[in-house]
């Protein structure tokens, strides 16, 4: 009789110890796919009045106003964005006054996952630049920005499991969305896609790379005097640094997502086109907000001095071209 109770006693003990296993296996397995919603649509809110100035060159671009009763010098007009954007002047209009109500984000999302993993599926599992662009937002314009990076960013293979969670994404005028993407061999990535007119998916390849113009390292060492275009991650400074900002700037510690070392750069928060970075970094409580900047450093090479922050580009890492019609 006593083998028989010590014998149900340990099965007992090992059933509880079994499923005390399985229950944190899945806690750690939901909390590395959770993601924020309110942040993520948040970041994405209706702001007609922004809108990216199409320059990719590296010099000063600002952030352009649609505004047409008050236009500013040296503003790009709608057309001047649209042709920097590929778009005919023939279509300008019709994305002016578009003829229907305008999109502003992947309706009931849900019902196009097949349709979403075959998009993130054929663009992770793209052999050449070529495949992979035709997965990709905006591919006349990002083509040069991808053989330019895969110059330097040699291809992991990435063995495809499946689609994790899809979310709507607020913006009008476009059909955008957030999805994840999930690996064997890797961890989950998260990107933006968007739903195009005839219903297919393309994915935004720049955001999910984090594509800088140059490397964070080298900007760090050449410390170039030309604004730069980078998508990093802004928060605001634990430790203030020894060279003073400028009177009235605000100083933002910033570092590139994949590199550790941290740069500290300064904008003047009473500049009217730097009002869509302060929002960006009320949203994210100023803590490891993502960002597309251009930054440079002022003065002579090598002296020390903080960066400065030329312009703000787009939400977040998602830089936009104007209205989809």
């Amino acid at each position: 009789m006593v083998n028989a109770v010590a014998t149900i006693l340990g099965c007992m003990a090992l059933v509880v110890m079994i499923a005390t296993v399985v229950r944190v296996v899945m806690i750690k397995l939901w909390e590395s796919a959770r993601v924020n919603p309110e942040y993520v649509e948040s970041m994405y809110e209706n702001d007609q009045d922004h809108r990216w100035s199409g320059n990719i060159k590296e010099q000063p671009s600002l952030l352009g106003s649609t505004s047409e009763t008050r236009p500013s010098a040296g503003v790009p007009t709608r057309e001047g964005t649209a042709a920097a954007s590929g778009i005919s002047q023939s279509s300008t209009p019709k994305l002016m006054a578009p003829s229907s109500p305008s999109p502003s984000a992947i309706e009931d999302i849900e019902s196009k996952r097949l349709n979403i993993e075959h998009t993130l599926r054929g663009f992770f599992e793209a052999a050449s630049i070529d495949q992979q662009l035709s997965f990709a937002r905006d591919p006349q314009r990002v083509r040069p920005l991808m053989e330019n990076y895969y110059r330097s960013h040699p291809r992991t293979p990435l063995e495809w499991k499946n689609l994790g969670w899809v979310l709507p994404v607020e913006e009008e005028g476009y059909r955008l969305g957030y999805a994840q993407a999930v690996f064997a061999n890797a961890e989950p990535v998260s990107l933006i896609i968007e739903e195009m007119a005839d219903g297919t998916f393309r994915v935004d390849w720049e955001s999910s790379v984090r594509y800088s113009e140059i490397d964070w390292t080298d900007f760090i060492t050449t410390q170039p005097s030309a604004p730069t275009l980078f998508r990093v991650v802004a928060s605001k400074p634990q430790h203030i640094p020894p060279e003073a900002a400028p009177m009235g700037s605000e100083l933002l510690e910033i570092r590139h997502p994949d590199d550790n070392d941290v740069v500290y750069a300064y904008f003047d928060r009473k500049d009217p086109k730097f009002q869509p970075l302060l929002q960006q970094l009320q949203t994210g409580n100023w803590k490891d907000v993502p960002l597309t900047l251009r930054l440079c450093f002022p003065g002579p090479t090598g002296s020390g001095k903080n960066a400065r922050i030329a312009d703000v580009e787009g939400k977040g890492w998602l830089i936009l071209h104007g209205t989809r019609s």
